[in-house]
């Protein structure tokens, strides 16, 4: 240990020295001790040194993040108590932070009630934001600060880095693995401390080493949109890095994460969709060489099958059969049932388009048959692995059954193809892959027409038409009713943040003034129920489905996050009411306090479209 790391270390000691005198000094009166630390592990040293050292007895209240107000949660923690001292963490993750500190400012005598002393530990940003919104809350305060060393900030980013790394490639690669189950989301306690050790160790006139420049490039990336250029020019550096540093297998991943860009590009723009596939491919390519090159097989079939799909959807046959050729042996070596399947389905495409019917039909099948031995396996589920299974079961699955229904078509079993059809078109999820879902109900709509059926095929075209609209594939789906728009949810690619945006036909055609009008009225305490009432057919499904919900999912009410539960079936009404229910339950994050908006479609006969005065019963 070097001496500068051992003078720290006692400016440390002595700034806890510091706090424990005020705790002490101040028994029986309040007095407000602003402890700085920008690291979670630090102050948790520290908050344990306190426990042991400090003579006087301190009760510890831990801020959860949806807390609205910071003196009426302690009074509610404590009740008519006063202990000797109370310690309070948590600010940095609380959600609404500036409303809290500003409200802390307007009641402030308040806190005279207590008479204690009261540590409040703060990072240097909500430090910073005490003195620029709350100065006279703030001038009550003594500040007792607490730093790393050097060593330890150099330490804490390498092991953060070392983290981030081993997490994603230990992570399944068929779900991108999301910025909140790597700790890494915008504002979260992590990013800031890895800025914080960045920023002190530059002023400090401290040059981080190549790896640790190109770790943090990675994990900049990581926090950046996925969707976003700037996402992609960090990866770009970060591979930079790593290339001269010679780790290829990291390189192997930044490649693979490139790559995974232009493949999320592709499928968001499909003006540029080409193009952007093209690249895509390169850099999956360069991704299984990198990790070729570094004697790691397991990550190279574990990333193959994305080389694969690229393929696919670009219709590179001949090399699709050599990638898959190469899978299908790394597959079988790094044996994986869900892997091996979808080997087999590209092979039976690869069939399909060489005319080999026979051959495309068995390995259809066998990609099934494994696909269900697979998912066998698996018992009690965790909810990571329900969100696996349900997308191996409504994409992967379907592509399968669509693969074998082209061929059972073509060896002239065509009730067997409708039948196959008819089961993809159940189990496919439209949102994993639209383009999919369209191919299956197209091929449908044509057997029924060709069989005379001639309504299910009209229904068929019907509902394509809804998903083309609701998917931006056409611009308007004529007499029918819209839906939000969406965005492809692809659980192998970043997540959109633009999910259920309101329908630009609603926007469009002059009636997103009463999206507002009903935005307005639900803000209101004093109206309780709103009626959306008119004649059949002039838009009021549309608008609550098209308008109205997905604006309520992007706007808060009072600073509470709404459910908007639509409720279309009232022939068992309160079972269908709670199964809605605890389905956007359960998509809402955890720790929100919840408004519960109930909207009902019902067709009635009345006036025109208009919002009826509230009834209330």
């Amino acid at each position: 240990m070097n001496d500068s790391h051992v003078e720290l270390i006692q400016v440390d000691r002595e700034s806890l020295a510091t706090l424990m005198r005020g705790i002490t000094y101040f028994q029986g009166e309040f007095s407000l001790i602003l402890a700085v630390c920008n690291y979670r592990t630090l102050r948790e040293q520290i908050v344990q040194q306190l426990r042991e050292q400090c003579p006087v007895q301190m009760r510890e209240l831990v801020l959860e993040k949806s807390v609205q107000t910071l003196y009426t949660r302690i009074v509610e923690e404590l009740g008519t108590e006063q202990p000797h001292a109370l310690m309070i963490v948590g600010l940095e993750s609380v959600r609404e932070l500036d409303s809290i500190l500003t409200a802390t400012n307007q009641i402030r005598e308040e806190f005279r009630n207590f008479t204690f002393p009261l540590v409040l530990w703060v990072t240097d940003t909500i430090l910073h934001k005490l003195i620029r919104l709350i100065p006279d809350f703030h001038s009550w305060a003594t500040t007792v600060e607490f730093k790393m060393t050097v060593d330890e900030l150099i330490l804490f980013i390498r092991q953060t880095i070392d983290e981030v790394f081993a997490q994603v490639f230990n992570a399944r690669e068929s779900v991108f693995l999301d910025n909140a189950a790597l700790d890494l989301e915008k504002g979260s306690a992590r990013c800031d401390e890895l800025k914080s050790a960045r920023q002190e160790l530059l002023d400090r006139g401290v040059t981080l080493d190549l790896d640790l420049e190109a770790g943090l490039e990675f994990i900049l990336g990581r926090i950046a949109d996925n969707s976003d250029v700037v996402s992609r020019q960090h990866y770009e550096q970060s591979l930079a890095l790593w290339q001269q540093i010679d780790d290829r297998e990291r390189c192997g991943l930044l490649l693979f994460y490139i790559g995974l860009w232009w493949r999320n590009y592709a499928a968001r723009n499909r003006a540029e969709h080409q193009q952007a596939a093209y690249r895509a491919r390169e850099y999956f390519q360069q991704s299984i060489e990198a990790f070729e090159q570094a004697d790691c097989p397991d990550l190279a079939a574990k990333f193959i099958n994305f080389l694969a799909e690229i393929l696919h959807r670009l219709n590179y046959w001949h090399e699709l059969e050599i990638v898959a050729q190469k899978a299908l042996v790394l597959h079988q070596t790094h044996y994986d049932k869900f892997r091996l399947a979808r080997v087999l389905g590209f092979l039976a495409e690869v069939a399909l388009s060489k005319s080999l019917w026979l051959e495309a039909k068995q390995a259809a099948r066998q990609a099934l048959t494994l696909l269900n031995e697979a998912i066998e396996t698996i018992s009690n589920p965790s909810p990571e692995q329900s969100s696996f299974l349900d997308f191996e079961l409504s994409f992967h699955q379907g592509w399968y059954l669509f693969s074998l229904a082209k061929a059972q078509q073509k060896i002239g079993q065509v009730s067997e193809a409708i039948s196959t059809l008819e089961t993809a078109r159940n189990r496919t999820k439209p949102q994993y892959d639209p383009q999919l879902y369209i191919q299956v109900l197209t091929s449908l709509r044509e057997y029924y027409f060709q069989q005379g059926q001639y309504l299910d095929a009209f229904e068929i075209k019907q509902e394509r038409q809804a998903i083309e609209s609701q998917f931006g594939f056409r611009a308007f789906i004529g007499a029918g009713r819209l839906q939000p728009k969406q965005q492809i949810a692809n659980p192998a690619l970043p997540a959109a943040e633009s999910q259920g945006k309101v329908a630009l036909e609603i926007t469009s055609s002059g009636r997103l003034h009463s999206v507002e009008r009903l935005l307005e009225r639900i803000d209101r305490d004093d109206c309780k129920l709103t009626i959306i009432h008119g004649e059949s057919g002039v838009g009021k499904s549309s608008i609550e489905q098209a308008g109205l919900i997905p604006a309520l999912k992007q706007k808060p009410i009072n600073a509470r996050s709404v459910v908007a539960v639509l409720q279309q079936v009232y022939a068992d009404w309160a079972d269908e009411l709670a199964k809605c229910l605890a389905k956007e339950l359960i998509e809402m994050q955890k720790g929100f306090p919840l408004t519960i908006l109930s909207v009902e479609a019902r067709e009635d006969d009345g006036s025109d479209f208009g919002i009826e005065s509230p009834t209330i019963s």
